[in-house]
């Protein structure tokens, strides 16, 4: 194992990162314990790397940003004196219950779950791990890896749509099996996944003037919105038209009036695969748009957020707590096992401290994308701010970053764009 000083072909810094990315990928599309299990135990081998100074120099702003709110956010285990716990927002029915029980109030920490804090603070650590690490590999060590999520991309949106021909095949036994959900548990995850793909292709670019690689690409961007209008994900549906639009402009870098008749000759196309019968099903699912319970869940995310405010419920604390402040007549056999909107989710556990991690990323992809104007960086490098952006957005209405894969692809994007480091040439960032 090498040190900084080891060439970076000598030092298994790419290996580990390639290994622990396809474990995250194949397995991560779930937030099944075991899943996450495995998805930390293939961060291990990258954290003994960068811990023994595989590559060492000082990490980028971002992943110091993200490993500050890390810190911090242990500080939920923290025990406090009966005095200050009991007097925060929300904790009136865990006195009432201690009491009745008749044992003493004690120390306690802020999380009112403290092992599920513990757990869910312990699953980012593989994704975290990740981007300390990228940040650290060379770029056309990156471009093997964005080209190998291209490539998994390609075939997850075959298999989905088989899994959506046959109503089989789903790896998962959920609410959306027979749904073209590919290696996922959601088939919105997989529409996200799909779309993070497609605004991809640019990054893959070796060339200004190669013909085959924009024919290959037409043909790649092409299976992936299939495989995107294959889940009918209405959410994934609108990221991926999104990334359709976007993806043409990072190839091309065309003029004004160009970009206007594109968006025009979308549009039309869009029209015209409203005729197709094969596409009813994706689109009617749109007529129901009125009817989603997201907006319920959203309303009660908020109420409970507000009630535990400015210190939350505590991490991994959503499902009880939600359970205790929805509405009897909505009730059903099914639980609600996350808000549908991570910044509320955020909010209601982590408090004030959530608001920040909240805040925190769509902030610095912001800053991200004004270095990126003045500095007029490769197509590359705006690929992964709109991947970024996509997953973000995403998070929204859904919960992508609550599983591994998305949360890897997510520090990835990051991790390539941290422009603390020092800047590389032109031509190593175009591959």
């Amino acid at each position: 194992m090498a040190g900084a000083d080891r060439p970076a072909s000598r030092d298994w810094l790419f290996t580990a990162v390639a290994f622990q990315l396809t474990v995250a990928l194949l397995v991560g599309g779930t937030a099944r314990p075991l899943h996450v299990l495995l998805c930390f135990f293939a961060s291990l081998p990258t954290l003994a790397l960068l811990l023994m100074g595989a590559r060492s120099h000082r990490p980028g702003w971002i992943a110091l940003l993200a490993l500050a709110l890390y810190a911090l956010a242990w500080l939920q285990l923290v025990p406090l004196p009966p005095v200050v716990w009991t007097a925060l927002p929300g904790r009136e029915l865990a006195v009432q219950v201690l009491e009745v029980a008749g044992l003493p109030l004690g120390w306690r920490p802020l999380a009112l779950d403290p092992g599920a804090a513990a757990t869910a603070l312990a699953s980012l650590a593989a994704p975290l791990i990740l981007l300390v690490a990228v940040g650290r590999l060379e770029s056309e060590e990156q471009r093997k890896l964005l080209l190998a999520i291209v490539a998994l991309a390609l075939v997850t949106a075959v298999f989905g749509v088989l899994q959506r021909l046959t109503g089989s095949m789903t790896l998962y036994d959920i609410e959306h099996a027979g749904a073209a959900t590919g290696l996922f548990a959601n088939r919105n995850h997989q529409a996200a996944f799909l779309a993070c793909a497609l605004v991809l292709l640019p990054a893959l670019r070796a060339s200004d003037d190669d013909r085959r690689a924009g024919l290959m690409a037409l043909a790649a961007g092409l299976v992936l919105f299939t495989g995107i209008l294959a889940t009918t994900s209405r959410a994934g549906i609108a990221l991926g038209t999104l990334a359709l639009i976007v993806t043409p402009l990072l190839w091309l870098r065309p003029s004004a009036r160009l970009v206007i008749g594109g968006v025009v000759l979308l549009g039309l196309g869009g029209l015209a695969l409203l005729q197709l019968p094969a596409l009813a099903p994706v689109f009617d699912r749109f007529a129901t748009l009125a009817q989603d319970q997201r907006v319920d869940m959203a309303e009660t995310t908020w109420a409970a957020a507000r009630s535990y405010f400015p210190a939350g419920s505590g991490w991994g604390s959503f499902v009880p707590v939600f359970m205790g402040f929805e509405d009897l007549d909505t009730l059903n056999q099914r639980y609600v096992v996350a808000a549908h909107n991570d910044y509320l989710q955020l909010l209601l556990e982590g408090g004030a401290l959530g608001l920040i991690a909240g805040l925190a990323a769509p902030l610095a992809l912001l800053a991200l994308a004004a270095m990126h104007w003045r500095g007029g960086v490769s197509p590359r490098l705006w690929s992964l701010w709109w991947v970024a952006a996509i997953l973000l957005l995403h998070s929204a209405v859904d919960y992508p970053l609550r599983t591994d894969a998305l949360a890897a692809l997510i520090a990835l994007a990051f991790a390539t764009q941290d422009n603390s480091r020092k800047p590389l040439p032109a031509k190593a960032m175009d591959g």
